[in-house]
């Protein structure tokens, strides 16, 4: 028979000498505590360990600034966008690029009298940027929904509004995703188009911007557009709220429309109270979406929900917070959440949670200070680490900053490695020598 030579790590040679010198009561205290002792990155997230914050970057002026969505670029650098009023009057759509390093490369300002925002960036496949969100300082109407395309370089190739008129009290855009013959699909709420209160919106246009079609969706009340992406099979998958078709207030709501936006199916989720997606992701077998339920436990707002590819659901998962805003599937097919945590004390904190791949907590992460701050969009880039958009009162140098924020997460084996050496020379202090030595 083949002998099987097994060698010891470090860590564990010390654990069998150490175990030699107990004496057999210490022993099983010894094993006992070393259980707790050795914590996986699950219960690693009850410390807060193993993440540690590389930088925290601050962009503003005086009055208020904040970033709702954040993309990795090409170059391994993150683009921005959000609001700002810098100029003291209203609020401008802001795009914000950094280096790897946070450091800014240049940042662009649109907008007019009126307020203008820009929720979703993302960079196209020349490198350019899509970007998608709400004005009401350009055409007619309160508010319409505004596109805008860059260069790399941040130059203006073109804007387009969609909605509105005269009388018109309001249109939107939320998300934006380019599609494979490089135009783009868009999605919010019009009420221009509506055939009640406000409907869900899709705009699908060229790759100038152009109008292909649009298609509104929904009842006699609310029915919002929040986050779109264009499916593997050509088609669009679509996640926001209902008040219209659910059981009772907003509930989440998933469309799958096919490549000219009509109906596949539409399936919504909720309870007694309200309930929103704000992002969805599609999965090599089917969707997850992550959003704010009010129907649950009071302490648990932030949900992420599985689905198959008919949108089925295949499990639920709710997490201590306020809400979740954000939602990327991690290289190792778990999920990042980007959200906030709401305390009557100290007020609003950003907050970051990974799951594994069947939504189970692994860790978490509060950030903030002395003021509100707010998280409000998570991803993880290509080297592994994590980075956090939001809005900052505690930190930068007005009344809110955008925010950004890396982290970077430790190996999980080093630390329980640094845990043991720690625990064993605690241990062999305490040991008194043997009277048979």
């Amino acid at each position: 028979m083949k002998k099987t030579n097994i060698r010891l790590g470090t860590a564990s040679r010390r654990f069998r000498s150490i175990l030699l010198v107990l004496p057999p009561l210490a022993s099983l205290l010894f094993v006992f505590l070393i259980s707790f002792y050795h914590i996986s990155p699950a219960a690693a997230s009850l410390y807060g360990e193993g993440l540690t914050e590389e930088w925290n970057r601050t962009y503003g002026g005086r009055y208020g600034d904040g970033a709702w969505s954040v993309q990795e670029t090409n170059d391994g650098g993150y683009v921005l966008v959000g609001h700002t009023a810098t100029r003291g009057e209203g609020s401008d759509l802001w795009l914000v690029r950094v280096d790897p390093d946070g450091n800014p490369l240049w940042s662009r300002i649109m907008g007019g009298s009126g307020e203008d925002v820009g929720y979703f960036v993302r960079e196209t496949a020349d490198s350019g940027y899509i970007v998608a969100g709400s004005t009401n300082s350009f055409g007619l109407g309160e508010e319409r929904l505004w596109l805008i395309r860059m260069d790399g370089n941040g130059s203006l190739l073109w804007d387009k509004t969609f909605g509105g008129f005269v009388h018109s009290s309001g249109d939107g855009g939320w998300s934006v995703d380019e599609t494979d013959d490089g135009g783009y699909i868009a999605t919010g709420y019009t009420q221009s188009k509506s055939i009640g209160r406000k409907d869900l919106w899709l705009i699908r246009t060229d790759s100038n911007g152009n109008l292909l079609w649009d298609r509104s969706y929904g009842g006699a009340d609310e029915d919002v557009g929040l986050s779109v992406l264009q499916s593997q099979d050509g088609g669009f998958i679509v996640a926001g709220r209902t008040a219209s078709l659910g059981k009772r207030g907003d509930d989440i709501w998933l469309l799958k429309t096919d490549d000219q936006g009509v109906m596949s199916w539409n399936v919504s989720y909720g309870g007694d109270k309200d309930d929103v997606a704000f992002q969805v992701a599609e999965l090599a077998n089917g969707y997850a979406l992550v959003g704010r339920s009010e129907s649950g436990l009071e302490e648990e707002k932030i949900i992420l929900i599985r689905l198959d590819q008919l949108g089925r659901k295949i499990w639920e998962r709710s997490y201590l917070g306020s809400s979740g805003t954000s939602l990327q599937q991690t290289m190792d097919g778990g999920f990042v959440i980007g959200g906030r945590i709401d305390n009557a004390d100290s007020g609003r904190d950003a907050l970051i949670i990974k799951t594994n791949s069947a939504g189970l907590e692994e860790w978490r992460r509060t950030l903030g200070g002395k003021g509100d701050d707010l998280g409000s969009y998570a991803i993880q880039n290509r080297q592994g680490d994590y980075i956090l958009a939001g809005i900052t009162s505690s930190f930068g140098s007005g009344s809110e900053d955008v925010w950004l924020v890396k982290m970077v997460l430790e190996d999980q084996a080093e630390i329980n490695s640094s845990r043991m050496e720690n625990l064993t020379q605690y241990l062999q202090s305490r040991v008194k020598p043997s009277r048979n030595q």
